[in-house]
């Protein structure tokens, strides 16, 4: 049996998760003693610990003379022995356990069957912890680590030269480690969620298949609630429909509910449980579930017809059985927590109730054990921010439940560095750095600076431990919008609409435009505003988004500089998707501001029509290119050149190479791109504009699309590929679409970035970063 825990530096997390299991073995059946006992055992892992190592073998020695055919800890005692060099006692116990194996006796059998559903219970209690990225977090330490002395030793030659090397080792290392992780299935949790259901429908068909005494079914009723609990952390999918997991999991829950007598204590906590998870099951789902779940098997039942119309009703059965169980505790705080959410806007007594019941309930469980159910502080968190914004509420009143919620927030991403937890709690910082000007926008309403440092400090933690997602980018670029840096604003934003689900962007859109507004009002602005626009528009299914392109009460601050960039788009060319973009804003525009729009001439806007420029193939054959060798090039002045389509440049100008120019979290790099343009005008001014910055650059940056291969690369491939010769590490590629490599070009051996889904275009805008950083 492996634990993810058994190899993580993260102690405090480990010690929570003891308790976990000490609080375990106190209060549950007996029939999970064996498997929390051999998981205790492995938190003190010997590949770690070796002092530990005699201790847990004489442990699990004294539990198999207990129980000598309980398969896991005889694997695990194998193991140990091979450890300490006890090579033959593992071999015996190795052949024991292959006999048990296959074996048709029906004691074996059971045994197989417990062996599976032990290691069921214990993917329940992994949580999934995620190794991989707080290894990435570990050698982005070193590698900072790395580059504080190398700046210290200056003077040492040789020493400064071992710790260049090091650097360069360690670049290469986090990059090849960032490819892996990008590698990794992105259903990976996903699939470890079904592993334990598979698993423990695979015990439960073992103990199926033997002739179980009828006298201990009730240990079959025990499992089948942890089997329930597997299912209950199941998403339901589009393949599930048929038969959701989260039907399946109550169906569970209430046969534990049947088959476990009332009257024997050791079986009243699964009963209440089970009924508070059917509770809270019920509250958090959709119509839809419910309603199948009127037409199930329990239809006839009156007691579970009864939950199923008042969800609440089924915690009053709950501590009825058992009265202040943490677990059921919690379970109905976040029950009524989601009652709130889910009520109808406008009835502000009965949601104070369900938020002041919320609140009471959740810190009686957390007085009961607060290192045990850490969700607690995450929900409590969750109702006093919204306490904080009912307008019953005093505004001293007000920053006292943030203060709490703050508190709260921090206790719970202390133990647990949940990303919707992080984004709340950087929430709760914004307001209250411009309390009480929380609802204004920018750092005219900003206080406290203090908090919003705090903000961005917690952001970046998860960021560099879990990645980036939506909502840590969305509110990276709220943060940096009220501490008045803009450009990272505008950035933060960009990549966030990039991680959007495009259809439930509406918010961030309007924030994404609100900073490009206030970098100013000049024409490279409104460049920036316009491609930026466009590329919304493409992935949008239509231009209703616009209506959105501000925030409601800052439409009138904007209306001049709006009508400025209606007025700058008359005299720039447009493409037809960017006049229908400008005639769109306009027509919003006439509507808010009709006294501007009276005065203010702007007429039709009509699609600039390219001319094609063919270029001629025996012009590029007349222009060799002047390439420098890397010994004789004097004027490296970029960090890298750009070679794009021409229909491609907008996008790459306004958000690849300000991606690559804005530091986006700490100590992260920035490059200087090559600010002198391709021209596309003729074959000669295309060929000497490319070798113009091929040669001031120290790399270059080749975008394939398929508007590319089809129109520059003819005219560039000579010059490419004669440089790959005489450089061979010039070059990064960059798939822009899904198209066909030049087989000029030696894939295989050059660093490849893959653009085409859009949300991974910010790894890999990462991934970039590191790879212009090497030489």
């Amino acid at each position: 049996m492996k634990l993810n825990l058994m190899y993580s530096s993260d102690q405090t997390r480990v010690e929570n998760r003891k308790i976990v299991l000490d609080t375990a073995k106190q209060k549950k059946h007996r029939i999970v003693h064996s498997v929390v006992d051999l998981m205790r055992t492995l938190m003190d892992n010997p590949l770690k610990k070796r002092r530990y190592m005699a201790y847990n073998i004489e442990k699990l020695e004294n539990n198999i003379k207990q129980n000598p055919t309980h398969l896991n800890t005889l694997a695990d005692l194998a193991v140990l022995y091979r450890n300490s060099q006890s090579d033959g006692k593992a071999t015996e116990l190795d052949d024991k356990i292959n006999k048990i194996l296959n074996s048709s006796d029906e004691i074996d059998i059971k045994e197989k069957a417990v062996c599976v559903l032990e290691q069921g219970y214990a993917v329940l209690f992994e949580e999934f912890t995620e190794n991989e990225l707080e290894a990435q977090q570990k050698m982005e330490d070193c590698f900072r680590l790395i580059m504080v002395e190398q700046s210290k030793c200056t003077s040492d030659v040789r020493r400064h030269g071992l710790l260049c090397r090091a650097s360069k080792c360690m670049i290469d290392a986090r990059r090849h480690f960032c490819l892996a992780l990008d590698c990794k299935n992105e259903d990976s949790v996903s699939d470890t969620k079904k592993s334990g259901v598979e698993l423990f429908e695979k015990g439960l068909h073992y103990l199926g298949n033997t002739s179980y005494p009828e006298q201990n079914m009730q240990n079959i009723h025990i499992w089948n609630f942890y089997y329930a609990m597997a299912c209950n952390r199941m998403p339901d999918t589009k393949d599930s429909m048929n038969n959701p997991m989260g039907v399946k999991a109550v169906d569970c829950f209430w046969s534990v509910i049947t088959g476990l007598s009332k009257d024997i204590p050791s079986f009243t906590i699964y009963r209440a449980r089970s009924f508070a998870y059917i509770g809270h099951k019920l509250i958090s789902t959709k119509e839809i579930f419910n309603a199948s779940l009127q037409y199930s098997s329990l239809s006839n039942d009156d007691q579970f017809q009864t939950i199923l119309k008042t969800p609440l009703s089924g915690f009053k059965y709950a501590t009825n059985e058992l009265p202040n169980d943490e677990v059921v505790l919690i379970r109905k705080g976040i029950s009524l927590w989601l009652m709130f959410k889910y009520s109808p806007a406008g009835k502000e007594d009965e949601n104070k109730k369900y938020l002041d019941d919320a609140a009471a309930i959740l810190s009686m469980s957390i007085t009961l054990n607060s290192r045990l159910h850490l969700p607690a502080f995450s929900t409590r968190m969750n109702v006093y921010f919204e306490m904080s914004s009912l307008n019953s509420c005093p505004i001293d009143s007000k920053k006292d439940l943030l203060d709490k919620a703050l508190k709260d927030g921090k206790d719970s991403i202390k133990a647990n560095l949940s990303e919707r937890d992080v984004c709340k709690v950087a929430e709760i910082c914004q307001r209250l750095a411009k309390f009480p000007k929380f609802y204004m926008y920018g750092p005219e309403a900003v206080l406290n600076y203090e908090y919003l440092a705090a903000a961005l400090d917690y952001l970046n933690q998860c960021i560099c431990a879990k990645g980036q997602a939506y909502f840590t980018a969305y509110t990276k670029g709220t943060i940096y919008y009220d501490m008045g840096e803009f450009r990272t604003a505008t950035e933060w934003h960009k990549r966030a609409f990039l991680l959007s689900d495009y259809t439930l962007a509406k918010v961030n859109v309007g924030k994404l435009c609100l900073s490009i507004l206030r970098l100013g009002d000049g024409s490279n602005v409104f460049a920036e505003l316009i491609h930026t626009l466009t590329y919304i528009a493409s992935k949008m299914q239509n231009l209703h988004f616009l209506n959105n392109l501000l925030p409601k009460c800052l439409w009138k601050d904007y209306f001049g500089k709006l009508w400025k960039f209606l007025d700058y788009l008359k005299s720039s060319p447009l493409t037809a998707k960017q006049v229908e973009i400008a005639e769109y804003l306009k027509t919003i525009l006439c509507e808010k501001d009709f006294k501007t729009a009276g005065k203010v001439k702007i007429g039709q806007y009509i699609p600039f029509t390219r001319t094609d420029v063919e270029y001629a193939l025996g012009t590029a054959r007349l222009l060799p290119p002047a390439i420098e060798l890397e010994g004789e090039r004097e004027h490296v002045i970029y960090d890298y050149f750009v070679i794009m389509s021409q229909v491609n440049s907008g996008w790459i100008q306004c958000f690849l190479q300000q991606q690559l120019r804005t530091q986006m979290i700490d100590d992260d790099m920035t490059f200087t791109g090559c600010s002198d343009a391709m021209d596309y005008d003729s074959c000669s001014s295309l060929l000497e504009t490319t070798n113009d910055g091929i040669n001031k650059s120290r790399r270059s940056i080749l975008v394939l699309s398929t508007d590319f291969l089809m129109r520059e690369w003819s005219p560039l491939k000579t010059m490419i590929t004669e440089t790959l010769q005489r450089r061979p590490d010039f070059l990064l590629i960059i798939l822009l679409e899904n198209c066909d490599v030049p087989s000029e070009i030696d894939f295989e051996h050059l660093s490849y970035f893959d653009f085409t889904d859009d949300k991974k275009i910010p790894i890999k805008i990462q991934h970039l970063k590191l790879a212009l950083l090497e030489n």
